[in-house]
C-alpha cells in the first residue's frame, strides 16, 4: 500500500513538475537541460556503483565529471547551430578513459572490464539522455517534448496498471523481471498508442480533415511511433533491472520517493529518446 501511494504521488505531482519545466522556454530549454546533466551525473554514479567497487570501473567522480559533457555539449550544439559537438565530447571522454586507464593501472588485468563499463557508464548516462536534449532543440520543441515525454509516462502506467488487474496468472514471461506480465506489456502498447493518436488528432486537425487517405496514412505514423517508443521503453525499464538484478540490489539508490535512484525513475526515457528523436524526425517533419 505505500508503494502505491508513493507512485500515484509521484504520478500526480512529479509528471506535472517535469512537464512544467518542460513549459519553461528560456534560452532552447535551458532549465530543462540543466536538469538533464544533473540526473547524468548522478545516474553515472549509480550505474558505476552497480558495476562494481574496488576498480571494477574508473573512478567514479571523475565518470560524474565526463558523463555530463555529452548532453552539455548537445545543448552547445543547439545554441550555436552546430551539429558536431556532442560527438566531439564523446570521443573525449573515451579518450580519458584509455588515457586515465593506460598511465595509472598498477596491474591490467582488470583494463579490459574497467574499461568497457566505464565506457558503458558515458554511453548509457551521457549519450542517450543527450537524445533529450537534441529533442528541445527541434522545432514545435514543446509538444514534442510533452508527446515523447507523456507516452513513456502513459506506457509505464498503463502497464503498471494492467498488470495488477489483470496479469496476475501470466507474469514471468521476462526472466530479469519476473513481476513484469503480458497483460502488463499489453497495456503499455495500447496506453501509448492511444494517448499518441490523441496528440496527433490534436495537432494534425487538418490531415484528419483532408479525408480518410490522409487520416488513415496518420494514424499509421503514429502507430508506428507509439509501439516503437513504448517497446524501447520497456527494453530501457528492462535493461536496468539486468543491471541491479547482476549487481544484487533492489533499487539503483534511494533518493527518490516511491522509485529507488535516479535511474529507477529515467531508465525507460533513456532507451525511449534516440527512437523518438529518429522517428520524430523521419514520421512527422
Amino acid at each position: 500500500m505505500n508503494k502505491l501511494i508513493a507512485r500515484l504521488i509521484i504520478f500526480f505531482v512529479g509528471v506535472p513538475l517535469v512537464l512544467a519545466l518542460v513549459y519553461l522556454p528560456y534560452v532552447r530549454h535551458l532549465p530543462l537541460n540543466i536538469v538533464i546533466c544533473g540526473f547524468s551525473a548522478f545516474a553515472a554514479y549509480e550505474l558505476s556503483l552497480m558495476f562494481g567497487t574496488n576498480g571494477q570501473t574508473l573512478a567514479r567522480p571523475l565518470l560524474m565529471v565526463l558523463t555530463p559533457l555529452v548532453p552539455l555539449a548537445e545543448y552547445l550544439n543547439i545554441i550555436l547551430g552546430l551539429d558536431y559537438l556532442s560527438t566531439v565530447a564523446l570521443v573525449a571522454a573515451s579518450f580519458v578513459i584509455f588515457t586515465v586507464e593506460i598511465f595509472t593501472a598498477k596491474e591490467f588485468a582488470m583494463s579490459n572490464a574497467r574499461i568497457a563499463r566505464s565506457l558503458c557508464v558515458v554511453f548509457y548516462a551521457g549519450f542517450l539522455p543527450s537524445f533529450i536534449t537534441r529533442i528541445s532543440g527541434m522545432e514545435h520543441s514543446f509538444s514534442r517534448l510533452v508527446t515523447f515525454l507523456t507516452i513513456v509516462f502513459i506506457s509505464d502506467s498503463a502497464a503498471w496498471l494492467f498488470g495488477m488487474l489483470f496479469g496476475k496468472n501470466n507474469r514471468g514471461v521476462v526472466l530479469a523481471s519476473p513481476n513484469k506480465s503480458a497483460a502488463g506489456f499489453f497495456g503499455a502498447f495500447l496506453g501509448s498508442f492511444v494517448f499518441a493518436l490523441l496528440m496527433t488528432t490534436l495537432v494534425f486537425k487538418k490531415e484528419f480533415s483532408a479525408g480518410a487517405l490522409g487520416a488513415n496514412f496518420l494514424v499509421a505514423r503514429t502507430a508506428a511511433l507509439s509501439v516503437c517508443v513504448c517497446a524501447a521503453a520497456i527494453v530501457g525499464d528492462l535493461a536496468e533491472s539486468v543491471f541491479k538484478r547482476s549487481a544484487e540490489v533492489k533499487d539503483s539508490g534511494n533518493i527518490i520517493l516511491g522509485r529507488g535512484g535516479v535511474l529507477d525513475s529515467v531508465d525507460s526515457i533513456y532507451m525511449a529518446a534516440p527512437i523518438y528523436f529518429f522517428l520524430a524526425s523521419l514520421l512527422f517533419k
